[in-house]
């Protein structure tokens, strides 16, 4: 009996230590998502990468009204295939890809609040718990910075 519990034990421990020793890719997880212009949270993400291509993207899990807004569960301003779609859920950011490091770049991002669609880059900080993002605008030549920060 002594015996089943030192192997398990083992086993446990040393596998601990493999999964301790993996690097961790810092870009994955959750992050809330600040407006720089306002101050205020647009939303939270959760940021995925997909094993084939090595790009990323990025799903709403919760989105805030802005002051003296009314808040709204669907992307009303968005156009195309995200009109009127749930915002839980709702992938607004596609194919960043890392260009060096902490430096990422050839994303689109969705601005839920007002459905304008940017080209973005971001430089992700030192640290890993925050990231600057910059983008513009195809459309209307408008350009926005968020600041993103890692929960």
């Amino acid at each position: 009996m002594k015996f089943k519990i030192l192997f398990a034990s083992t086993i446990l421990f040393g596998s601990t230590q493999f999964v301790a020793a993996m690097p961790v890719d810092p870009l994955l997880g959750s992050w809330k998502v600040i407006d720089d212009k306002t101050g205020h949270y647009i939303s939270e993400v959760a940021i995925r990468k997909n094993s084939k291509t090595q790009l990323y993207s990025a799903s709403i899990t919760k989105s805030y009204a802005l002051p003296g807004t009314a808040a709204s569960e669907v992307c009303n301003k968005c156009s195309g295939a995200m009109k009127n779609k749930s915002l839980f859920g709702l992938e607004i950011m596609t194919n960043l890809q890392e260009s060096t490091k902490n430096k990422f770049n050839s994303a689109t991002w969705v601005n839920p609040q007002n459905g304008v669609v940017y080209t973005i880059s971001a430089d992700l900080s030192n640290t890993g718990d925050q990231m600057k993002v910059f983008g513009k605008s195809k459309s209307d030549n408008s350009t926005t910075s968020m600041t993103w920060k890692k929960f």
